[in-house]
């Protein structure tokens, strides 16, 4: 078997995950006044009272549901790679099941690169790869870091593994 080595590797970042931070954040300054006004404005109890803090055990639930929901997304994207070598760009994900999908550059067809502000801000953005691959014809690589340093490397690439085929595209 020959390996190629990798011209770039890059993985997409954790700012992906900023609905899932702020699911776990926002919630909770909600149920602690959610719980002052039901303790306030309600005359009948629907928590016993024997209960020592049931806002308490709310909070704590939350923290765990939310914590292990994170925990999972944070996995989930920490273990995406993306590699371009000289014949091919390569795409690595799963936590236990792997996954690896393998394109190769003479089937891309163009580029596009996406900024959004937020991205813009952490130096982040998207490269999306329109290929004429059958399981992958499109392939977003989202919150990666020098998104045009990246499209600019895969195009050169792109071009070189074409004319070395002998690939030319009829519209």
């Amino acid at each position: 078997m020959i390996e190629h080595a990798s011209y770039l590797t890059c993985r997409p970042s954790q700012l992906l995950n900023l609905g899932n931070f702020l699911l776990v954040l926002i919630p909770v300054p909600a149920l602690l006044l959610l719980n002052d006004l039901i303790d306030r404005h309600l005359l009948v109890r629907f928590i016993p009272e024997n209960m020592e803090d049931p806002m308490l055990w709310m909070l704590v639930f939350w923290g765990i549901v939310t914590g292990a929901n994170l925990v999972y997304h944070m996995l989930r994207i920490q273990s995406i790679r993306y590699e371009i070598t000289a014949e091919e760009l390569q795409f690595h994900s799963g936590i236990l099941s792997r996954k690896h999908e393998y394109i190769e550059l003479y089937r891309v067809k163009d580029f596009q690169v996406q900024r959004p502000l937020i991205y813009r801000i952490f130096g982040l953005g998207n490269l999306l790869i329109y290929t004429s691959d059958k399981t992958t014809p499109v392939l977003k690589m989202a919150a990666i870091r020098n998104p045009r340093t990246i499209y600019k490397t895969l195009r050169d690439l792109v071009e070189q593994n074409r004319r070395e085929k002998h690939v030319f595209e009829v519209d």
